[in-house]
């Protein structure tokens, strides 16, 4: 009678069923590792047309900037009114978050949907607004090379502004390609670029799953705070200075209450009507421009409310300085 052990095996058995074993894991692992060889995602998925950076030097786009790198590619234009200056801010933090691996083991490329327009020194006013510093690049091209290029990473909108405002994460060497939101926490995102890399996998997290937050988070339970975080904190602070936008401390009595509704409801159109005030800002702040969030009535209230609060306590100085906050002075 064969037991559960390999002792009830006859020794020629036992050699048997060892070789079957050993030959099926191998042709298993053999398969799964032609499969993955075999990934569409490979040099000759991605186009090698050369394209131009935000500093004036010129790359093959797979040669030089995805081959046995992990990156995090996002769609831009500068003229957007809409959504894309929110999420450059947001990536600006996450980048942060990530610290000095972005540059050695992670880079981050946003490629213009408006090459015509948007050659290097427009980029490079772009970038610099948003404080992106090193190892993001502002990529553009000859039209038809950053067609092709969008186009194979899946961005086939007819018109800029019908784009899409999702972020492609890749890791060239293991053939993993995925998509997230910019507009989900942003720790969630910094952890799921780390995860791009199979050691950091093996690190242990901590307990609580939190890494270092901005900006507003010394300041609780206050309306409104969290749509701050997720809605402008990437762009402005609270008596930190001036990030990409104007300092909001004391806003709501700078400013006249209506107009400031009017403005966080609709900017785009009250720019459009050649509002003086958001002519004068949309002038100041030509690369952070104030897009149309699609805030309620109630959102806008909370909001109010949040900055008055949050200004009161930036001037009794409980209110800490935003995670990516600019030194410099307030307009």
């Amino acid at each position: 009678m064969i037991g559960y052990g390999m002792g009830g095996l006859h020794r020629p058995a036992a050699a048997r069923l060892l070789v079957s074993v050993s030959l099926a894991l191998a042709v298993l692992f053999g398969t799964l590792g032609q499969s993955f060889a075999r990934s569409p995602w490979n040099k000759d998925y991605f186009p090698n047309v050369p394209v131009v950076t935000h500093d004036g030097q010129t790359y093959n786009f797979y040669e030089d900037l995805i081959k046995g790198k992990m990156v995090v590619i996002t769609f831009i234009y500068t003229s957007c009114s809409n959504l894309c200056p929110l999420t450059t801010a947001r990536l600006a933090q996450v980048k942060q978050m990530l610290g000095d691996r972005v540059g050695r083991d992670i880079f981050f490329y946003s490629i213009t949907l408006d090459p015509v327009l948007d050659g290097p020194e427009l980029l490079k006013k772009y970038a610099e607004a948003y404080h992106t510093g090193p190892g993001w690049l502002f990529l553009t091209g000859k039209p038809e090379d950053v067609d092709l290029i969008r186009q194979k990473l899946g961005e086939r909108s007819k018109t800029p502004a019908e784009h899409r405002n999702d972020v492609m994460l890749g890791n060239d060497v293991t053939g993993q390609w995925s998509r997230d939101s910019t507009f989900s926490d942003i720790e969630y995102l910094a952890n799921t670029i780390r995860d791009l890399d199979p050691e950091w996998r093996k690190v242990v997290r901590p307990v609580s799953g939190k890494f270092e937050t901005a900006p507003a988070t010394a300041v609780s339970n206050l309306t409104g705070q969290g749509l701050f975080i997720k809605a402008c904190a990437g762009c402005h602070t609270t008596g930190a200075g001036t990030l990409v936008g104007p300092d909001l401390k004391g806003v709501t009595e700078r400013r006249d209450h209506d107009w400031l509704r009017a403005y966080l409801k609709a900017p785009d159109e009250m720019r459009a009507q050649q509002d003086p005030l958001a002519v004068a800002l949309d002038q100041q702040f030509p690369n952070g421009r104030m897009p149309n969030l699609g805030l309620s009535d109630g959102d806008i209230a909370d909001l109010m409310t949040y900055l008055r609060k949050s200004s009161e306590q930036t001037a009794t100085g409980s209110l800490g300085a935003p995670l990516n906050a600019v030194p410099v002075s307030a307009p």
